[in-house]
Parts: structure tokens; sequence; C-alpha cells
């Protein structure tokens, strides 16, 4: 019977239902034959679990089973509500709820064996949560300020944070999330597209940086076909696009985009320069308006005999000397900026000059 409802395994063992449909009558689940969905793994009870549908939405009941049924890791004692993204377990064996038409069927064991073994984690828990950012817009944006070597404002950098009560604010956090279910060019577009509306309402005039996720510079066409709509949705905005180090993997690649931001009236900046591979090849063949050192380099170069100090002033002289404008990231104290600022580094970024803010109207 075809069902709305199903739980999808992430395993793709022979041994495993790959998706266990809701059906109209409830669904016994367990190692025993007599069971309507039957799951070889003996960690499993005879009758483990039941699946229904109450007022058309899709519940789980534990049977009283030996090793527990779970839901997002919380073992359950009643009937609970599932939602989509939920995650499943019965003892050790892992599902993850999804809405489509699908069946599923198989055999049986015989006795139970105690189970101690640590639940899988393949499929996100908080998913459900993070479906419903997305689709609400739960997201707000912060700025933190850019200061230019005469200690006046430059610009801010745009951060997104997250706002579903039952979720990390931490876009790390969330992104993490959003990679074990595929969305993070998806969270990516969501929290640019409120810090471009939240920036336009609050009527900033200096130029904003903005990023992008590594995932969408494989796909050029779509991202700048992306940053085409917000453009014509936002002409005033000054916008600075921030590629991490990581999402430079192809130099072709890379100057499509810097020609297609070109035609936006957006300028480049490459972020975290010095954290990992230096990208010189990158400067020299799709050359940036900004180059952002990273707060590794910038960290210790308060002290004028330090590696640091040497290796970040002679960078950003190289760099300079190639006509791009430079900025330390993660300056902290008084004697990093000034040793910055003694270097002749363009702009300035860190908690020295002060910590994100929401932007408000």
């Amino acid at each position: 019977m075809d069902s709305c409802y199903y739980l999808e395994s992430f395993s793709r063992s022979s041994d495993l239902p790959q998706q266990i449909p809701f059906a109209a009558q409830a669904t016994s689940i367990g190692r025993g034959a007599d069971n309507d969905i039957v799951i070889h793994n003996a960690a499993l009870s005879r009758r483990h679990a039941r699946l229904e549908l109450v007022n058309d939405k899709p519940a789980l009941t534990d049977l009283g089973s030996t090793n527990g049924s779970f839901v997002n890791r919380q073992r359950i004692s009643q009937t609970t509500p599932l939602k989509p993204g939920d995650v499943v377990h019965f003892a050790g064996v892992e599902y993850c709820l999804k809405q489509r038409n699908l069946a599923a069927n198989t055999d049986c064991d015989d006795h139970t064996r105690i189970s101690h073994r640590t639940l899988p984690s393949n499929f996100p828990v908080l998913g459900s949560e993070l479906l419903t950012l997305l689709t609400k817009a739960q997201v707000t944006s912060y700025q933190q300020a850019i200061m230019d070597n005469q200690g006046n404002i430059f610009g801010h950098e745009l951060l997104g944070r997250g706002r579903h009560p039952a979720l990390n604010e931490n876009p790390y956090e969330l992104f993490l999330i959003a990679a074990q279910m595929g969305k993070e060019i998806e969270l990516s577009e969501l929290f640019r597209q409120r810090s471009f509306a939240q920036a336009k309402s609050a009527n900033i005039r200096t130029p904003l940086f903005f990023n992008c996720h590594p995932l969408e510079c494989r796909e050029p066409d779509k991202l700048l076909a992306g940053l085409h709509r917000l453009r014509r949705q936002y002409p005033d905005l000054r916008l600075i696009f921030e590629v991490h180090e990581a999402a430079i993997t192809d130099l072709n690649i890379m100057r499509r985009i810097r020609a297609g931001l070109r035609d936006l009236d957006i300028n480049l900046a490459y972020d975290d320069f010095g954290a990992g591979q230096a990208r010189l090849l990158e400067l020299a063949e799709a050359p940036p308006d900004i180059l952002k050192f990273d707060i590794s380099l910038v960290r210790g170069a308060g002290d004028q005999h330090s590696v640091h100090h040497k290796l970040l002033s002679s960078l950003n002289a190289m760099v300079q000397d190639m006509g791009i404008s430079t900025l330390a990231e993660g300056v902290e104290n008084q004697a990093v900026a000034d040793a910055c600022a003694g270097m002749g580094i363009d702009y300035f970024q860190g908690y020295y000059f002060g910590r994100p803010t929401e932007i408000r109207s």
C-alpha cells in the first residue's frame, strides 16, 4: 500500500529493508516472521515497534522491546509523533523519516541479543528543525566592522545566525547539519538573502563583505544567476564577494566567477589567505580586489621579532605590489593592530575593533 511517509535506511546492506512505508493500517516491526516488516538484526526484539498514521500523521510506538526505540536519540516510552527529518532507531538500526511513496518487505530470526553499543549517527539529529529553519527563513544577520588604517570604518562583514529555538545559532553548527542533508547551498543562499535585506533596511552605505559556501563555486553559472537576482533587488548595496580558500579548485571557474562579478559591480575578496594552500597562482591568474590574511598569520604578528611578523610583512608588500588591497583578520589586541598598521596593511578586522552585532533597521 502506498504511503506519503516512509522510513529510509542510511545503510545499503541487503539485510535491511531500505524503505519502510507508513500504511493505512498499523505496521509492526521486529525480528519475528509474523511482523509486517522484518528486520534481520539480533538486537531487535521479535515484536519491536509499531508504525501507524494518527490523524494522517506518522507515529511510532515501542512494543516493550529489550533494546528500545528512539526518536532523535531519545528513547520513547509512549506513542510518539514523527516529522520528516526525524531520526529513528530500532535498537541500533537507524532510519530517517521522509515523504514519498515506497514499500518494503523481508524475513526473520530468533533470540533477542542484549545490545549496549552506541547508536549510529549517519542521519542528522535536528534535521527536521533545520528544514523548518529553511522553510520559515528563521535566520538573521550580524555585521562586524572593518576598519581602514586611519581608524575609520571602511565596511562591514555580513555574518549569518540561526533563529530556530531548538538549534544553535552558530552558522558552523548549522552547516554541519546541512551538510548531512545536502542543504549547504540552500542555507548559504538563505543567509545571503536575509543579510542583504537587513542591510538595505538598515540603510548601510559602507561596503559589505559577504560569503559563499565552497560548494557554490562548483556551479558558477547557478551562483552568478542567484547573485544577479539579488543585485536586481538590491542595486544600491556596495558588495564584496568573499571566496574561501577551500572554494578555489579550478582557475578557469574562478576566472568566470570574477568576470561575472565585474558585470554585477561586485568586488572580489579572497578569504583566509595563509590558512592552507597559499594560492599564489590564483593571485596572478585571477587577482582579487582585496586579500584577507588569515587569523593564523595575523595572531602572532604583534612580536616584531616573530616569524609571523616577518612573513606577514613580506606577503603584504608582495600583494600590494600586485595592486591588491590587504586586510588583516583576527586583530584582537593593540600590539597586533599597531604591527599591522606599521606594515602598511590597508584594512583591519577583529574583536579589538568590535564584536559582531545584529543588523537592525
